[in-house]
């Protein structure tokens, strides 16, 4: 018991003088640190700019970030204070900067105030750089242009929409400068991907800019995408072959006088398809200008609830008889 008790008495005694040395080391460090900053330092400060008073029908188009760098004389106390708030310098166009074509100019030795204003009476500027900021600008234009759809969709087997991907809106307006906006034929959303799709699609989705055109601007930023989503099933009729043009003085014989149609229908629709919904011709005027020995039948009429519509045969052999 009494070698237990001494060791703690020896442990207590050891921790107070590492106490004892750490508070003085302290105060060492403390007095170091303000002395320092109590000096006078000259330093190059980086700060960011603001820009004001723009005119409404006017767009900046450069995409580089502006920064000053500002040499400063002040004492350390000022200095260390100065990283924890934010000194960004403001830029009045109108009343800081000329326009020379197309770009508005700005020069420190003008704003030169209100930089000084910005970092207090408590920091002396010595320079400014660049002493020179150019910010190019465009006369702010509207145009509409279509929306393209990025997309990855696979539907379950037997599954299909018959009007496809419908976009509400299905066109956007672009906001920008007038020589912008010139280069953008269309706007492109971000990629949708679907798999294994048996329901109906309805969805929001986003639109992209292309990076380089980063300063244009979107009526709105996402659209929605709908789609009516069925079970189809194939379909197959026997559909006449007419022959148009035919002179009255030539008599032919063709043949296969039908042709084989197959197409894909909802199955809601399958019954209510009819031979008499589709149509399809020859041109006589086509072996009569071209020489050709058979004709090339083609659609039309197809009924607008089928798609993938497909002939069997895509010739017609002709014999003239008269």
């Amino acid at each position: 018991m009494l070698t237990k008790l001494r060791s703690f008495l020896i442990r207590s005694i050891k921790n107070k003088k590492l106490n004892v040395f750490g508070l003085f080391f302290l105060l060492a460090f403390v007095i170091l640190v303000l002395s320092k900053l109590s000096k006078q330092y000259t330093e190059t400060l980086t700060v960011g700019v603001n820009i004001t008073n723009l005119p409404e029908d006017k767009i900046l188009t450069s995409k580089d970030e502006t920064v000053l760098k500002v040499r400063v004389t002040t004492y350390g106390f000022n200095l260390f204070g100065s990283y924890f708030y934010d000194k960004t310098v403001p830029i009045d166009l109108k009343n800081d900067a000329y326009v020379y074509n197309d770009t508005y100019v700005w020069l420190a030795n003008r704003a030169m105030s209100k930089v000084e204003s910005q970092f207090g009476n408590s920091f002396e500027i010595e320079s400014i750089q660049p002493d020179t900021l150019f910010f190019p600008f465009g006369t702010l234009s509207v145009r509409k242009v279509p929306i393209k759809l990025n997309s990855s969709i696979a539907f379950a087997s037997g599954y299909d929409t018959l009007k496809g991907m419908v976009l509400v809106p299905d066109s956007i307006k672009i906001i920008g400068s007038d020589t912008e906006i010139k280069a953008i034929n269309y706007v492109e959303t971000s990629e949708l991907s679907l798999l294994n799709i048996k329901e109906n699609i309805n969805t929001t989705i986003s639109l992209e800019l292309p990076e380089e055109v980063s300063t244009l601007k979107l009526s709105q930023n996402d659209i929605v995408v709908t789609a009516e989503v069925q079970k189809f099933t194939e379909g197959t009729l026997e559909i006449p072959v007419v022959i148009n043009n035919l002179p009255t003085d030539i008599q032919i014989n063709y043949f296969p006088k039908t042709i084989k149609v197959s197409y894909e229908v909802s199955l809601n629709d399958y019954k209510s398809i009819k031979p008499s919904d589709f149509k399809i011709e020859c041109d006589y005027l086509e072996i009569e200008d071209a020489n050709k020995s058979y004709f090339t039948p083609m659609f039309k009429k197809v009924p607008t609830n089928v798609k993938r519509v497909k002939m069997k045969q895509n010739k017609i052999e002709y014999i003239i008889t008269e």
